[in-house]
């Protein structure tokens, strides 16, 4: 069976569960969350151990799971005393756990607890208050959302392949082109504005260009970034996890970085008014 075909079905079987799991929404959708976000600090620390780091996995899925619970529930004393806790034991720990660098283990572990811990978990912020924001559905927000970022990879690899000739990031990323970026910007906007158009939910036309351009232009540098951290540690894929599709870094490192972008968005626009 070829890559492209195994990539496909895995495709199929798994979007018919994602958008259950959004539309869902609530602890469904955290399960969602928290299950990429879990398994991606994995990954992230499989790389760090390329690089001769140990970070210490057990305190930096807690503190990733304390930073969910944060997005999720808002801030809760008992979690919040949790966090302080394990913190306090990463810092203290490390200095009896005495393999390696304690200053590289500390901060491989936080590297993790950050990307995509922290990154991430800002989604289910934007789930339960996107409605305040010129949508009246964040559901409908979230599943868009997620088709818009695979219209960018989509659009973006036939664009390079049909119009790319001058390299994007060459150092980190040989086969991405400036052409291909701009297919996947177009992408991007493409299904913001069908969803616009279509009036399937309220969304303004603000927050349609907002959210079409901020997908297009930081979904391609969310690839750029996990594809640094995997030259670093000199391996191809973060995982085989997803057959055809390598890990689930490799699969959702654009919704890592556009998360905390349209978040970004988000509070200026609430802010604004």
């Amino acid at each position: 069976m070829s890559e492209l075909l195994t990539r496909i079905l895995v495709a199929v079987a798994a979007i018919p569960f994602l958008i259950f799991l959004i539309w869902r929404g609530d602890w469904y959708f955290f399960t969602l969350i928290a299950s990429i976000v879990l398994t991606g600090q994995w990954e992230m620390y499989h790389l760090a151990r390329q690089k001769g780091a140990h970070p210490a996995t057990v305190a930096g899925t807690l503190l990733s799971i304390a930073l969910l619970l944060f997005f999720q529930m808002g801030i809760n004393p008992l979690i919040a005393a949790l966090a302080l806790i394990v913190l306090l034991y990463l810092f203290l720990g490390e200095m009896f756990y005495n393999q390696g660098s304690a200053f590289l283990n500390t901060a491989a572990t936080l590297a993790g607890v950050v990307y995509p811990g922290l990154l991430l978990s800002g989604i289910l912020f934007l789930r339960v208050h996107m409605t305040q924001a010129g949508t009246d559905s964040a559901r409908g927000f979230i599943i868009t959302l997620f088709f818009a970022i695979w219209a960018n990879d989509t659009f973006a690899y036939f664009a390079g392949r049909a119009f790319g000739r001058h390299k994007l990031f060459e150092r980190v990323s040989p086969k991405k082109s400036i052409e291909g970026a701009i297919g996947g910007i177009l992408g991007s906007l493409l299904v913001f504005f069908t969803v616009y158009f279509a009036g399937w939910y309220a969304l303004s036309l603000q927050l349609t260009i907002i959210s079409g351009l901020i997908t297009g232009i930081f979904g391609p540098l969310g690839d750029l970034v996990e594809s640094w951290f995997k030259r670093d540690a000199g391996i191809k894929d973060s995982s085989h996890l997803l057959p055809g599709h390598g890990g689930i870094l490799d699969r959702f490192d654009s919704l890592i970085i556009v998360t905390p972008a349209l978040l970004t968005a988000w509070l200026i626009l609430r802010v604004l008014g």
